[in-house]
């Protein structure tokens, strides 16, 4: 002979079960309004995996720079993310990105990402000594915000607006790090 449990135990019983499976389906609700969600590239372009420097879920980078110290910085920042590794070339990987430094008084750049296209064919990240050197030279944020930038473009990112937070606006700002904006754009094209 089995016993019921009293009525006010049964509903409890109920309320509890409901009350734990609601607060379960709210607090796994994909689309949270605090969410960060990823922003649209300026002028109707398009973040690309076909756009980056990207080679089997890495970047391969060589060549040493006077800026050596700013493109540790970035690549740092950049890993925090744990999709692309970005890691020194040697000599049983292919070499994706190289590091370049140039001097153009007249060159309204920073710096350039230049993609070149082919699987075995080497991008470039190009930073420009006069702006690095002389235009920016008491201005760190900048500075590391150059190499951020271009570093963002070989990862597939496109330029943002100036009223989004990001560091990858189309004129140089004193972001230092990527920014939830430019997180959530990285997640959605490799996450």
């Amino acid at each position: 002979m089995t016993t019921r449990p009293p009525r006010i135990l049964l509903a409890l019983a109920v309320a509890t079960t409901t009350a734990t499976a609601t607060a379960t389906v709210a607090h796994a609700s994909p689309a949270a309004p605090w969410a960060v969600r990823p922003a649209p590239c300026v002028g109707g372009a398009t973040e690309t995996r076909g756009f980056s420097a990207v080679d089997d879920r890495e970047i391969r980078w060589t060549e040493a720079s006077k800026y050596d110290a700013l493109r540790t910085h970035a690549i740092t920042e950049w890993n925090r993310f744990r999709k692309i590794n970005i890691a020194p070339d040697n000599a049983i990987t292919v070499n994706d990105l190289e590091f370049r430094d140039y001097y153009d008084k007249n060159d309204r750049a920073a710096g350039k990402y230049e993609r070149h296209g082919d699987t075995a064919r080497t991008d470039f990240i190009r930073l420009n000594k006069y702006w690095l050197d002389e235009v920016f030279k008491d201005k760190d944020g900048y500075r590391k915000n150059v190499v951020i930038h271009e570093l963002g473009h070989a990862l597939g990112l496109c330029h943002k607006a100036d009223r989004i937070d990001s560091a990858l606006h189309v004129a140089t700002n004193d972001k230092t790090a990527p920014t939830a904006v430019d997180k959530a754009n990285y997640l959605k094209l490799w996450g």
